[in-house]
């Protein structure tokens, strides 16, 4: 085999590339390469200690591309974090490991996707990760982990997650938001990996002994030296080759630039695309397949037509309120306005026993609610449903009926409820680093936010050059779906409900300060719309611009995960989810790209005992 000819060649080092990289390495007889845009930052104490992961965002670490200027959010703009770094935006996420449902899996198989349902996937989030949970009774009862069972949490898994340390006691938030809305009735109902869960709890976060457990961490570093993987770092492809002599097109490498100089590397079975939600159909439309009329508008040679590629952008919009706490609560806005005492503190306990504030990531109290106080109408949601939308895409209308059954099934969650003891920076911000650093107001706040899980707002990726170099063109088009607007206006109603209810509410100054921006009444429905217009930011979860579903149906991908019109070409990552998981999609795509993996070592008759778990 020539030195640039490998087995497999895979296009990104990110959360779901270095889990095949690791599972198809396994075989020392398979020659494995990771080309990856980023750098290896494993060593970073930015990103292994997980309360910094703010500091990575706009930074080198990050792709940090603009959004055009949303037309239902009234024209802003902001950035899209997206991590350019090995291990990818796993490496630069607030580490919250969160479970989607069985709903939407099952839904995934329904669009006509054989095999993807929730019995085939829930095994490989099992063989995902570890779960540890605190050994300390007080902590455990402080965060309320008696919902988790056992025989549903992965117990060997290379992803490390669990829970705050004991430094956690001091931080009323857990034990008083679940109480709040225990007494609301939103009791979690169960383990959320079990596919069907409402109610708050303690959401879990990819946090082992105190330092962030991401894929490069877990899935690279343990294996790096094997002599059949190897990685290329600072490598930006710019495009898949092809052999397009036949009807079904053969990928046979990948040409690439690092430090300026341009190389060429060979696949002999396959090419995975493992880029992302933003570079995945921006190297497909590179490299000739996309719609024809983008492609010649550019100059790029069309290998094989489908408009489908890029389209189909779904991501979560979110915003909240900020609260003003009663004097004597601790928060942690002093870490925020970066007070000397208080980082000192917080980087000697850190130092020390990889414990305090510096230990924890971005959220761990957590809700999934449906629609509780302000039900929809069956009349209202047909219409809204109805409603005028400029979108064409073969999936909207499966896509509609999904929606609709969700929420009219109290069963199943249409917001995801988060909170910390913070200030969140929403009205005049909206890149990530601007929400926790930005124009800070001198009180100290309780956050509470909330995302849409189910947008029906479709957006798109794509290619405004034929530049390798240049940025993507991105517009999610938050909130521009009518029913959008109104299911969110609803969500975020309700947090005034959740600030009036004991114990948070004793927790609270009587006529405190709000949120910058923020209506004076919190329930008035016009008021509320026009602050999430205002306020709403993305909640950073792009995902599904190369989705696997039937051609007819807007696909890009077929059920094994394969582009459609090539032989040999593979897209593992996000961008594979024809529908948006529920939640944050991080612990959705290690168990995709677990499953994705032992469906080519199956075609491929790789060594593989046919075991999940």
């Amino acid at each position: 085999m020539a030195s640039n000819t490998y087995d497999f060649v895979i296009v990104g080092g990110g959360t779901a590339g270095l889990v095949l990289a690791n599972r198809l390495s396994e075989d020392d007889s398979v020659q494995v390469l990771v080309l990856e845009a980023g750098g290896d930052r494993t060593s970073d104490p930015r990103v292994s200690t997980p309360a910094l992961f703010g500091t990575l965002l706009g930074t080198e670490v990050d792709w940090n591309t603009a959004v055009e200027p949303q037309e239902g959010l009234n024209g802003k703009k902001f950035n899209l974090p997206y991590g350019k770094i090995l291990g990818g935006s796993s490496a630069i996420n607030g580490q919250a490991f969160v479970a989607t449902s069985k709903a939407h899996i099952d839904n995934w198989g329904e669009l006509g996707n054989p095999g993807w349902n929730w019995d085939t996937l829930s095994p490989y989030f099992k063989k995902a990760h570890t779960l540890h949970l605190p050994e300390d009774p007080e902590v455990r009862d402080h965060l309320a982990v008696s919902y988790i069972d056992p025989a549903i949490s992965g117990t060997q898994g290379p992803i490390q997650v669990g829970f705050p340390d004991a430094s956690v006691l001091e931080n009323p938030l857990p034990k008083v938001w679940l109480d709040t809305l225990d007494n609301l009735g939103h009791h979690v109902s169960g383990d959320p990996f079990s596919g069907n869960v409402t109610g708050a709890y303690t959401n879990a976060a990819s946090i082992g002994e105190g330092e962030r457990s991401y894929s490069a961490t877990a899935h690279w570093e343990p294996v790096k030296n094997r002599p059949n993987l190897h990685t290329i770092t600072g490598a930006e492809v710019q495009k898949i080759l092809f052999d397009s002599s036949s009807s079904d097109v053969l990928a046979i490498g990948a040409q690439y630039t690092k430090e300026e100089q341009t190389y060429t590397v060979y696949a002999s079975k396959e090419v995975i695309l493992s880029a992302g939600a933003l570079h995945s159909p921006k190297i497909l439309e590179l490299s000739g397949i996309g719609s024809p009329a983008l492609l010649e508008q550019f100059g790029i040679p069309v290998i094989i037509a489908n408009e489908n590629v890029g389209e189909n952008l779904q991501d979560q919009p979110m915003t909240g309120f900020s609260f003003e706490v009663r004097e004597g609560i601790k928060t942690f806005d002093v870490l925020q306005r970066k007070d000397p005492v208080a980082i000192k503190a917080a980087m000697e306990a850190y130092a020390a026993s990889k414990t305090g504030p510096l230990s924890v990531g971005g959220i761990f109290s957590h809700a999934m609610l449906p629609l509780v106080k302000y039900q929809l109408e069956e009349g209202e949601l047909d219409r809204l449903l109805r409603a005028p939308y400029n979108d064409d895409h073969a999936l909207r209308p499966y896509h509609t009926d999904f929606v609709k059954k969700l929420l009219q099934d109290d069963s199943e969650a249409t917001a995801g409820f988060f909170t910390y003891v913070a200030q969140g920076v929403f009205a005049f911000g909206g890149s990530g680093s601007e929400m926790m650093t930005g124009n800070l107001l001198p009180q100290n706040f309780w956050t509470i936010a909330a995302c849409l899980l189910h947008p029906l707002s479709r957006g798109y990726v794509h290619v405004q050059s034929a530049d390798p170099s240049a940025p993507v063109r991105i517009d999610p088009r938050y909130l521009t779906h009518p029913l959008d607007l109104e299911v969110f206006t609803q969500h975020i109603r309700y947090i005034a409900t959740i600030a009036e209810t004991e114990p948070l509410k004793g927790m609270l100054k009587t006529d405190g300060k709000l949120s910058e921006g923020a209506p004076q009444d919190l329930e008035d429905e016009n008021a509320v719309k026009e602050y999430i217009k205002m306020a709403t930011t993305s909640s950073w979860h792009p995902t599904s611009t190369c989705p696997m579903l039937p051609r007819e149906k807007g696909g890009v991908l077929n059920d094994r995960l394969v582009v459609y019109g090539t032989r040999n070409l593979r897209v593992v990552d996000a961008r594979v989810f024809p529908i948006t998981p529920r939640g944050n999609p991080m612990a959705s795509v290690y168990a995709v790209a677990e499953r994705a993996a032992d469906i080519i070592k199956e075609d491929h008759a790789i060594k593989f005992d046919g075991k999940v778990v």
